[in-house]
């Protein structure tokens, strides 16, 4: 099919979260959601005119944007100690870093290329969860991590 210059939509083999002033880089394999959320707040006027009220939407409270990636335990705990300074209120719990979804390589033994790229200001991690395990199976141990930032963007300033 010919490039009409429509945008394509991606189709990701992995996602990296590199923290540099951590020099932490975590690899996952699944995105559940950037969430970025503002409540709108209904606005009740008169009308100058007619003095009928008048209803409007207007933005309300902004909701702190948030980041939910999986992947398999990797035994590290670096995650996990991230979040109980942050549990702790520890200021240096609070970093700023890339998220990078990757997609599948050119060949054999090539690196993944970047497909997209947010950035992630003054996040931290505000939920960790180790969970669907059952006993006597092979499954993989599935750790979540929700990342909750001061904004997140899609250039760098």
């Amino acid at each position: 099919m010919a490039d009409n210059g429509a945008p394509v939509a991606l189709s990701a083999a992995a996602f990296m979260v590199s923290f540099d002033s951590a020099g932490m880089a975590s690899y996952f394999s699944e995105l559940s959601g950037i969430t970025s959320e503002i409540e709108p707040v209904e606005y009740i006027a008169a009308d100058s005119k007619t003095g009928e009220p008048v209803l409007t939407k207007q933005f309300g409270k902004v909701k702190p944007p948030t980041v939910t990636l999986k992947r398999g335990v990797d035994g590290s705990g670096a995650l996990f100690a991230w979040h109980e300074m942050a549990r702790a209120a520890v200021g240096a719990a609070r970093m700023s870093g890339t998220l990078s979804i990757l997609g599948h390589p050119e060949s054999v033994g090539a690196e993944r290329p970047v497909l997209a790229k947010y950035w992630l200001w003054g996040a931290w991690p505000s939920k960790v969860e180790v969970g669907n395990l059952k006993a006597g199976t092979s499954e993989i141990v599935l750790e979540t991590v929700t990342f909750t930032c001061e904004r997140v963007t899609t250039t760098p300033t």
